[in-house]
């Protein structure tokens, strides 16, 4: 388990999501790529890395994203574990968590946070979109 001193910075606050940044936490180079650029579609810069230590650092070093799109089977930590320990840092973080596993424990885990979203794998852009707008976050229109 990845162990890291955060010093409590929440991200800022956003009306819509429009040109923010999103950290996306994904392990298979493919499948980062196909959601960076879903992503980008949606209004997001996507900052990729490929596991829950390298989000951590990122976070600690001021990466200042408004969602977070976390694949559960990560190679040093579970994605909802480091989910849920980025909501604890940072309040206001959205958060989407993709499970190629039964999502059911996952969305009963995370019910009473309404920052948290648990979305199917494998997902359409369509999917992503519909996880985005549930998190109270715009995405451009054209989606």
């Amino acid at each position: 388990m990845i162990q890291q001193t955060f010093e409590a910075k929440p991200a800022p606050p956003t009306a819509n999501g429009l040109g923010r940044i999103a950290l996306l936490v994904e392990d298979d180079t493919l499948v980062g790529m196909i959601v960076e650029e879903t992503l980008r579609g949606l209004g997001f810069e996507p900052h990729t890395v490929l596991d829950a230590a390298s989000a951590t650092r990122a976070m600690a070093d001021g990466l200042e994203p408004v969602l977070a799109v976390i694949d559960v089977g990560l190679p040093d930590e579970r994605g909802d574990q480091l989910a849920r320990r980025l909501r604890e840092h940072y309040p206001t973080l959205r958060v989407i968590i993709a499970s190629g596993y039964d999502e059911v424990e996952l969305k009963a885990r995370f019910a009473d946070d309404q920052a948290v979203a648990v979305l199917g794998k494998p997902y359409t852009e369509h999917d992503l979109a519909t996880a985005v707008r549930s998190l109270g976050l715009a995405i451009n229109p054209a989606v």
